[in-house]
């Protein structure tokens, strides 16, 4: 299945690319971590090349790339850019999700596998 980005969360992830000092070549490296007010939370980072672990999905104009033990958690799921008078924000529409709170970055998956230790499926494979 994998992740789909919207054109307009691709608009705002672009600008985020280069104001972190990516290039053409830059992607981003989603994560899930446990955190945030439901238990897991998405995490954002820059991404210059793929580490073996990752799966990589196109998005509009850059690469999406999600740790392979993170799939369990984003599968299915889209990325949304929300900007109105209330809210300018990614929107994560999560199928796996059962619960989440008003933040939009925080989530949980009742019965669905425990949350990643240390720092989550991060860049380095778990942990940390």
């Amino acid at each position: 299945m994998g992740v789909t980005i919207t054109e307009k969360a691709g608009v705002y992830l672009r600008r985020m690319i280069r104001f972190n000092g990516g290039d053409d070549q830059s992607g981003i490296r989603l994560i899930v971590k446990p955190g945030g007010c439901s238990g897991l939370s998405y995490d954002m980072e820059l991404a210059r090349d793929p580490l073996s672990t990752d799966r990589v999905f196109p998005g509009p104009g850059f690469r999406l790339h999600i740790p392979e033990e993170c799939m369990v958690f984003l599968d299915g799921s889209e990325i949304d850019f929300e900007d109105n008078m209330m809210n300018t924000q990614l929107v994560f529409r999560n199928p796996n999700a059962t619960s989440s709170c008003g933040c939009g970055t925080s989530f949980n998956v009742d019965g669905g596998p425990p949350a990643p230790s240390g720092g989550g499926c991060s860049k380095n494979g778990g942990g940390q």
